[in-house]
């Protein structure tokens, strides 16, 4: 079965956004094989809708999909969303020398272990590269809120990492 012009034009849209999408479910689901089902439902869907928005809105739409749906998941499973779904989450499996997979696996620790309104923001604006307004949009809050919230989060997440690491350092180095 052939796709019509517009499938097609909707995948080209999509298909770019397709690994952060499934980055971000694994993040939010704990689990690769539920995660690439989450995205495939979401891609599903963005064949399917009716409403399907400009290009320049993909990005932030199909993210946000995937986002209502890994948070459906989970409450199907009867778990709120602040529990910890990433508790056995890995870090990446690219080859890292010893060192670097080492705080690489640290701070996936630290990660999982922010409650999840923190841990939602940092992994759509820094593995999913999504701007403030994306993530608006994807979040359903004020872009002002996307900032003080990121910022929030980040500082949770360097404390969560010093704890893991045993670091005391308070000096902020770029």
């Amino acid at each position: 079965m052939a796709l019509g012009a517009d499938h097609v034009s909707r995948m080209q849209m999509i298909e770019p956004h397709t690994r952060g999408a499934q980055r971000l479910a694994e993040q939010l689901l704990g689990c690769p094989q539920r995660a690439a089902d989450v995205v495939q439902d979401a891609t599903e869907k963005a064949l399917t809708t009716a409403h399907f928005p400009a290009r320049q809105s993909a990005k932030a739409w199909f993210l946000q999909v995937v986002r209502h749906l890994c948070i459906d998941q989970l409450r199907r499973q009867r778990k709120h969303v602040d529990d910890d779904v990433l508790g056995s989450h890995r870090a990446p499996t690219e080859p890292l020398d010893s060192t670097l997979r080492e705080t690489a696996g640290a701070v996936y620790e630290a990660l999982a272990a922010l409650p999840f309104e923190l841990r939602d923001l940092i992994v759509l604006r820094e593995l999913n590269e999504c701007s403030y307004k994306e993530i608006a949009v994807i979040v359903g809050i004020a872009e002002g809120t996307v900032m003080s919230r990121l910022h929030k989060a980040r500082l949770a997440l360097r404390s969560e990492f010093k704890r893991r690491t045993g670091e005391d350092s308070d000096d902020y180095r770029s």
